[in-house]
């Protein structure tokens, strides 16, 4: 089989991880395969040497603006497709070219459009950006139309998926993401200090005030380490004024942005981990700290309890009581804490890229046959 696998788009968070850790796996399980790979250089150069049939060039389309984006997508990526005699064009750009010569999968990765909670959150949001996600959705639900097969990562998103553009439902399939290795190789061991871990990118759907109200109502011995800078996005500073306004500058800490192999040393230092969030469409640091066998709070939404199953806790997004509750009813008992422990290590073993792979795989096939 020829793919064409479009990834520009991949260039942090989920959909990075996701990209470099399907296209190893997909190398590994279909090595006759030609491919040619579209990716942002840095994505590119962290990628393992893969088989000879494999074309890695680099595409800066995120660079272009979204106009310009849009034209290269719906012009410029077809011709390609066409030249390079593909058979299947698989997408992580959250868009596809409405007219192409071949089948096209679309990996449907960002579940934020797909919720209402998000069209009224973005009521508070000026009007250019409003008008911009409007557009991007009618572009979205266009390329979704277009697309032989969707791929999402949990069930959580194929209901909403279905709920917005119920026409789709014969041609969703369900591929649940894994985790990089080194988070199976690494097991998570109490640490001694009281500290507590928010890991995410501070986005329009992260609760980082809310895990920072929570922390105000917990021990003031307890410290909280929060990923990124006080300054990466507008999220991020309107929680580093929280923290100012709390009085709270001595409990918590910014540790920059740290690489993704990375993160397990973070996790191993801390007493658990809190996922604060209102929308998912998987919750990647959720199944990574699993798959160490980390204590774990997420927001109780369908993708987290999916991921979480009964191997982490939950707390009501928006209520920071409800996460204070949580955080010190798991602080405050240990033999809960080490049995929850125990069972996020089992339920971590579910994410595999290998698994992935084949789940992805099998819906490229079915996309060339026609969606059979």
């Amino acid at each position: 089989m020829r793919v064409l696998i479009y990834a520009p788009a991949a260039r942090m968070g989920g959909a990075r991880a996701h990209v470099l850790g399907l296209v190893p796996e997909l190398a590994a399980i279909a090595p006759e395969d030609e491919v040619l790979l579209l990716a942002q250089p840095e994505l590119l150069a962290d990628l393992p040497a893969l088989p000879a049939g494999w074309s890695l060039h680099v595409e800066r389309a995120q660079a272009r603006g979204f106009l310009g984006r849009l034209g290269w997508e719906q012009g410029t990526l077809p011709r390609i497709a066409e030249r390079w005699r593909a058979d299947v064009l698989l997408s992580f750009g959250s868009f596809v070219p409405l007219r192409c010569a071949c089948p096209m999968v679309l990996e449907a990765g960002n579940a934020l459009p797909f919720a209402n909670a998000y069209w009224h959150v973005l009521r508070g949001e000026s009007w250019r950006l409003q008008i911009e996600e409007y557009a991007r959705w009618a572009l979205l639900r266009a390329s979704l139309r277009a697309a032989e097969r969707i791929l999402v990562p949990t069930r959580a998103m194929r209901q909403d998926v279905v709920m917005r553009v119920p026409e789709l439902a014969g041609r969703i399939d369900v591929a649940l993401w894994g985790v990089a290795s080194v988070f199976h190789e690494r097991r998570w061991r109490q640490p001694p200090d009281e500290t507590v871990l928010g890991v995410s990118k501070h986005g329009i759907n992260k609760e980082f005030d809310v895990l920072i109200r929570a922390l105000y109502h917990l021990p003031k011995e307890l410290q909280l380490l929060l990923t990124g800078t006080a300054d990466e996005s507008r999220w991020s500073a309107r929680s580093a004024t929280l923290v100012s306004q709390l009085g709270l500058e001595s409990r918590v800490c910014f540790v920059g942005d740290v690489p993704n192999p990375l993160v397990p040393d973070l996790i191993g230092q801390a007493q658990l981990l809190v996922f604060p969030t209102w929308c998912e469409s998987f919750g990647l640091p959720l199944a990574e700290a699993l798959a160490m066998g980390a204590p774990a709070i997420a927001g109780d939404i369908p993708a987290c309890r999916e991921v979480g199953a009964d191997a982490a806790c939950f707390y009501a997004p928006g209520d920071a009581q409800s996460l204070a509750r949580s955080i010190a009813g798991l602080l405050d008992d240990a033999p809960r804490r080490a049995a929850l422990a125990h069972a996020a290590y089992e339920r971590g073993r579910a994410f595999q890229w290998r698994d992935n792979a084949l789940a992805v795989r099998q819906t490229l096939e079915r996309a060339v046959r026609g969606g059979g």
